[in-house]
C-alpha cells in the first residue's frame, strides 16, 4: 500500500480518487492546501512525506471552462503557477508527481488521432492556452502529465459531462474522446506503481458524440428530455464567445504500459445511465 497526497480532493474527480484509494487500503492525505503558496506546499509535503502527489486542483471554471475567459489571473495562478508549484514541491520532498492535464489543446476530426508527441494546435480559449503553457513548463521535469478529456461519471456531480449535456437545450455533436472517471482511478493507481514520466493520454477507447449521451439519457432516464443539434459554428456565433476543443486522442502509449480504458459502447453507456439514475 502507498501513501498519497491528493490536491483538489474536494472536487469532482479528486474526491472520487480519494474514496477509491482509501477503499483499496492506501493512505490518503487530503488537507486543503493552496497550490499557489509554494513555501506552504513544500512544508506540508515535507511534514507528511507522501510517496505520490496527484494534483487535481484547478481554477473554479464553473459551469464550463469558458469561465476562465473572465478570470484570467486566477486561472494563471492555479492552473499554471499552482501546477508548477505542486510538481516542484513534490520533487523536492521526494514524492512522485502526477499532474492531471487536459487534451483540450487539440482540434481535429476523426481523420486525426492526436498522440502525446503531437504539438498543440488549438488556442481558441484562454483555458486551453494556459494548459499549453503548463504542459510546456512541465515537459522538462520528471513528472507524469496525465491528460484526460471531457470527464464523465456514472453518478451526478455538476461537472459530470452527462450533467452538462442534459442542461443544454442546444448541443453540438462531433466525435470526441472522453475519460470515464471510474476507469481513470485504477489507471492512476497502476501508474503510481509504474512511475512513467512525460505526457500520457488517459482516455477511453474510440470516441463518443454528445448526441449519444443525450439519447441514452432520454432512453433510460427521461423520455421527455428535448434537445436540438447545432453546428460548432452556430454555437460560437450565437451562444458562446470562445471556440471549443473537439478532438480524438490516441491512447496507444497508455496501452503499451498496460493501461486500458475500455470503449464507451452502447451497452456500457446503458450501464452508466442506469447507475447514474440511482444517484438522481
Amino acid at each position: 500500500m502507498k501513501k498519497y497526497y491528493i490536491l483538489g480532493a474536494s472536487g469532482f474527480i479528486g474526491s472520487g480518487m480519494k474514496k477509491y484509494l482509501m477503499n483499496r487500503g492506501h493512505q490518503v492525505i487530503s488537507e486543503r492546501t493552496d497550490v499557489s503558496d509554494f513555501p506552504n506546499l513544500l512544508a506540508e509535503f515535507k511534514k507528511t512525506r507522501p510517496e505520490i502527489v496527484i494534483n487535481f486542483a484547478g481554477a473554479h471554471a464553473y459551469p464550463t471552462v469558458r469561465w476562465c475567459e473572465d478570470h484570467k489571473e486566477e486561472t494563471v495562478k492555479v492552473n499554471v503557477g499552482g501546477a508548477i508549484n505542486a510538481v516542484l514541491a513534490a520533487l523536492e520532498s521526494g514524492a512522485y508527481p502526477i499532474q492531471i492535464s487536459s487534451g483540450c489543446v487539440y482540434t481535429g476530426g476523426l481523420e486525426t488521432s492526436f498522440s502525446e508527441e503531437d504539438k498543440p494546435n488549438f488556442f481558441g480559449s484562454f483555458y486551453s492556452r494556459m494548459r499549453v503553457v503548463m504542459q510546456n513548463a512541465l515537459e522538462e521535469l520528471p513528472v507524469l502529465q496525465a491528460r484526460i478529456r471531457m470527464p464523465m461519471a456514472s453518478y451526478s456531480p455538476p461537472r459530470n459531462l452527462i450533467n452538462k449535456i442534459i442542461s443544454y437545450q442546444k448541443i453540438i455533436s462531433v466525435p470526441n474522446s472522453i475519460t470515464l472517471v471510474e476507469d481513470l482511478w485504477p489507471a492512476l493507481e497502476k501508474l503510481a506503481v509504474l512511475k512513467p514520466i512525460g505526457i500520457l493520454n488517459l482516455t477511453n477507447d474510440s470516441y463518443i458524440e454528445h448526441r449519444d449521451i443525450a439519447e441514452a439519457y432520454k432512453k433510460y432516464i427521461n423520455p421527455k428530455h428535448h434537445y436540438a443539434i447545432i453546428s460548432p459554428e452556430e454555437l460560437l456565433n450565437k451562444i458562446t464567445k470562445t471556440e471549443g476543443s473537439n478532438c480524438v486522442l490516441s491512447n496507444a502509449k497508455a496501452k503499451s504500459l498496460g493501461i486500458k480504458l475500455p470503449a464507451i459502447n452502447e451497452k456500457r453507456l446503458e450501464e452508466i445511465m442506469l447507475e447514474y439514475k440511482k444517484t438522481l
